[in-house]
């Protein structure tokens, strides 16, 4: 089978929606004959990787095919001028103009990263089939825009409109009507889908456990030492960071000094500066510590120091982070919806409901409190995390659905 992929984020050795690109043409180029369509920019990383592939592996007989937007968009985009989403855009419908012909000389057309449920790629082809997915589309809860600020709150607010209603927007409501196979990456997206007329398959996240050293797996933590608890990704607000940091802070009240807990954030992002003078304003300086970013295999390594990861996005398709938190053997604290509840399950993590801002704190706190105070619980569910993560979520199985869904798209 012959298969055109377009897959915008796609590098070796990234997190995040380009490593997922990466993995997933890595793992099909054993399974098909495969095109990948990437941005330019990815280039050196991607030849540099397929050079250090073996001989016989079958990356080397992938065929890429590069393409970037005329230097003044990129420019506008680093500039903050052009948003990334209307940038996106742009790429999309120049490539599917394009590379239109080239594409419909494969059996199939997959449409793969970004895949949000308002940019499910604008290809229009007539020999080949479509396939679109697995798509996203999470929303921030009503309750939570206040985290936003009252022009980001408005934003946000706009944005789910339009979520919602996107079956309304023609060129999207086509996309998806000529879609012959169209893959939800979770429980929310697929209702949103379903909602508005669109036939779906089972839900599939469009990540998978991460491959991670022995040595990086989580020891078993004394009761005498403090409880650590960490988090890994963007520093923004759709994270929910403000949610940790208050929490943390009501937590230890609670705990008065029975159990000390600290809080490790990696990563870097706009936010950082608002959530350093917060942590200072509730009296976290020496509880909460700001890593910044850091290289994968240094966050591999905190996880070691760690003994709770602690997840409080309130918009967010897959998660995956959670995944590699999980494949290391640490429990997870989270809000329960989007991605994470697709990952987590009710003995590999303390799930929360979302609800109010205030209403959240609270429980995350009761969360932080209970799962400090019980050394065993913690190492129990680190324990069936970690064996959640590799049998249910295994890049391998992941692969096999995806051609099942190959092979129904080009029977119709």
């Amino acid at each position: 089978m012959k298969v055109f992929l377009s897959a915008y984020a796609c590098a070796p050795h990234r997190g995040s929606e380009q490593g997922v690109g990466w993995r997933w043409t890595e793992g099909l180029s054993d399974r098909v004959e495969l095109t990948v369509l990437t941005r330019r920019s990815k280039r050196q990383s991607i030849e540099e990787a397929v050079l250090a592939a073996p001989e016989e592996s079958p990356l080397r007989r992938v065929q890429f095919i590069y393409c970037d937007l005329p230097r003044v968009f990129t420019w506008l985009k680093k500039k903050g001028i052009l948003p990334t989403l209307v940038y996106y855009i742009i790429w999309q419908v120049l490539v599917a103009t394009r590379y239109r012909e080239e594409a419909n000389q494969h059996d199939l057309v997959h449409h793969l990263t970004f895949c949000s449920i308002l940019c499910p790629g604008f290809w229009r082809v007539d020999h080949a089939k479509f396939v679109v997915g697995p798509v996203g589309g999470p929303i921030v809860p009503e309750a939570f825009l206040p985290l936003f600020g009252r022009l980001g709150g408005l934003v946000q607010r706009g944005r789910a409109w339009v979520v919602r209603n996107f079956d309304k927007i023609p060129t999207i409501k086509e996309t998806y009507l000529k879609a012959s196979v169209v893959v939800p990456a979770n429980t929310d997206t697929q209702l949103i889908l379903q909602s508005a007329g669109i036939g779906t398959s089972e839900v599939l996240l469009d990540t998978g456990c991460p491959d991670v050293p022995a040595d990086v797996i989580r020891p078993t933590s004394s009761a005498g030492e403090p409880v650590r608890f960490v988090y890994a990704g963007r520093l923004e607000r759709r994270k929910g960071l403000e949610l940790q940091l208050r929490a943390l802070a009501k937590a230890r009240l609670l705990l008065d000094g029975e159990k000390e807990v600290t809080l490790n954030i990696i990563g870097g992002g706009p936010d950082e500066s608002r959530l350093k003078g917060l942590a200072a304003q509730l009296g976290l300086s020496k509880a909460v510590t700001f890593s910044g970013a850091i290289s994968r295999d240094e966050v591999l390594r905190s996880y070691t120091k760690a003994d709770v990861f602690l997840f409080t996005s309130i918009r967010d398709t897959s998660a995956s982070v959670n995944l590699e938190a999980m494949a290391c053997g640490l429990p997870i604290v989270c809000l329960s919806h989007q991605g994470v509840a697709e990952i987590t399950s009710e003995d590999t993590a303390i799930r929360l409901e979302p609800k109010d801002i205030e209403g959240s704190i609270d429980d995350l706190a009761q969360a932080i409190v209970n799962i400090s105070q019980d050394d065993d619980l913690r190492q129990q569910m680190g324990l069936r995390a970690r064996q959640r993560a590799s049998e249910k979520f295994s890049w391998e199985t992941k692969f096999d659905r995806m051609m099942n869904y190959y092979a129904e798209a080009t029977q119709r």
